[in-house]
C-alpha cells in the first residue's frame, strides 16, 4: 500500500487531502496537525478507518523537535520508507493590508511558517522518502507566489505572496538535488478554494477585482491535487502546476 503524509490536516485542504486519499481504499494516510485530538474532522475520519489506513500524528511544523520526533515515529511505522510527502501547512495574516499597512511581525511569522518550516520538514522526512518506492514530494503553494502574475493582485496577500515566491524557490532548489535520488518534487497551486479560512479571507477582493477567476470546492481541489500527485513522473520534477495540471508561470 502506498503511504502518504499530509501536514496541516486539521481542517481545510489538508483535511480534504487526507479524506480524498482514504477514499481510494489502497493507502496508508498519516494526517498531521499540532493537536489532532482537537480536530473534529480528523476525529470523524478516525471513526471510519482502521489504524492501518489512517494514522493521526501530532506535529508542530514550527518546532524542529516536534518534526524530528514525528519523523522517528513514521520511520517505526514505515520501516521501508514514506512514499509521498504533502507539505500543505501554511498561514496568511491580514491578506488585504497594503505594503505600508502590513504588520512586520506578522510578515516575519509568515516567512518563518511558509518558508523556513518546510525546510525543517524536508530535512526530517527526505531520508524516509529516499527509502521508499514512490519517492514523491508535493509542495502546496499558490499562484500568489508567481512573480509574473503579481501585477494582477495589487495589495492583495502581499506578505503571503512574498513567502510563496520564496517557497517556490525552495521547492525548485530541492528538486535539482533530490532528482539524483530518484525523488520527484513538484509545486502545486490548489485553486481558489472559498470554503477554506484562507480562501474566504480574500473572496470579497476576488469577487470585486477578478470576478471571472473560478472558485472550486475543497473536494474538487483535493481530487485534482491528489490525482496530479499520483501521476507525477520525473519529467515533471521541479514543475509549478495549477490543480488541473497546467503549468504556471514563475
Amino acid at each position: 500500500m502506498p503511504s502518504y503524509l499530509v501536514t496541516g490536516s486539521s481542517r481545510g485542504l489538508g483535511l480534504g487531502f487526507a479524506t480524498e486519499l482514504l477514499k481510494r481504499g489502497n493507502s496508508t494516510v498519516i494526517a498531521t496537525a499540532r493537536n489532532t485530538a482537537k480536530s473534529q474532522g480528523l476525529q470523524e475520519l478516525r471513526k471510519n478507518y482502521p489504524d492501518d489506513r489512517l494514522v493521526l500524528l501530532d506535529m508542530d511544523v514550527m518546532d524542529p523537535e516536534s518534526v524530528n520526533s514525528a519523523a522517528e515515529s513514521v520511520l517505526k511505522l514505515l520501516p521501508s520508507g514514506l512514499d509521498n510527502l504533502v507539505s500543505n501547512a501554511g498561514i496568511s495574516y491580514s491578506p488585504l493590508k497594503s505594503l505600508d499597512e502590513m504588520d512586520l511581525e506578522e510578515y516575519k511569522d509568515e516567512i518563518l511558517f511558509n518558508v523556513v518550516a518546510p525546510v525543517t520538514l524536508f530535512r526530517a522526512f527526505v531520508p524516509l522518502i529516499r527509502k521508499s518506492q514512490d519517492k514523491k514530494i508535493l509542495i502546496i503553494t499558490s499562484t500568489m507566489g508567481s512573480i509574473e502574475l503579481a501585477e494582477y493582485t495589487p495589495n492583495m496577500g502581499n506578505a503571503y505572496s512574498v513567502s510563496k515566491a520564496a517557497l517556490n524557490m525552495v521547492g525548485r532548489k530541492y528538486s535539482t538535488v533530490l532528482k539524483n535520488d530518484g525523488i520527484i518534487t513538484a509545486l502545486l497551486h490548489p485553486g481558489l478554494v472559498g470554503a477554506t479560512d484562507m480562501g474566504s479571507s480574500v473572496m470579497g477582493w476576488m469577487t470585486k477585482n477578478a470576478p471571472t477567476w473560478p472558485s472550486i470546492s475543497i473536494e474538487q481541489s483535493a481530487a485534482d491535487c491528489m490525482s496530479l500527485l499520483d501521476g507525477l513522473i520525473m519529467e515533471q520534477n521541479g514543475g509549478y502546476f495549477n490543480h488541473d495540471g497546467t503549468k504556471l508561470p514563475w
